[in-house]
């Protein structure tokens, strides 16, 4: 079983973070994605998002869990080299205008090691991080 964690600062406020990654079945709200590239079935605990890749391949997440500024969710289909794979998004406030977002899950590879999978999913955080910043940027430039 591999493990990928990222911890990432912002310098907005844990709800303002939040109102933009919360919702579990609206990705396109930080990752810029169109509408269609992200459709929700259902709702609360059980409900499913699909994202389409650039490539055309389709990852389907379940929402496992929620709380406070957190969610859980597993993959159920994808076209990547995993088994299973259930992470943690949480945000926690650091002061007024600071927060920090805790990005971990656990991983059951398929034909790769466990250190590939494990930098494999950091890699995503670290791109998803990337996306968020630029929507910070983005609205901070408009405002």
């Amino acid at each position: 079983m591999a493990r990928a964690q990222l911890k990432h600062a912002f310098a907005v406020s844990a709800d303002s973070l939040w109102a933009m990654i919360g919702d579990f079945g609206d990705v396109g709200k930080w990752s810029g994605r169109p509408p269609e590239a992200c459709r929700h079935e259902g709702s609360g605990i059980g409900s499913l998002r699909s994202l389409t890749l650039d490539g055309g391949g389709q990852i389907v997440d379940r929402l496992d869990a929620e709380g406070p500024r957190s969610y859980t969710y597993s993959i159920v289909a994808s076209p990547l080299p995993v088994i299973a794979y259930t992470a943690t998004m949480a945000v926690t406030s650091l002061g007024t205008d600071r927060c920090e977002l805790d990005w971990h899950g656990t991983i059951e590879p398929d034909g790769i090691s466990d250190a590939q999978a494990a930098e494999m999913f950091e890699g995503f955080y670290r791109y998803g991080v990337g996306l968020m910043e630029k929507q910070i940027a983005r609205r901070d430039a408009s405002t």
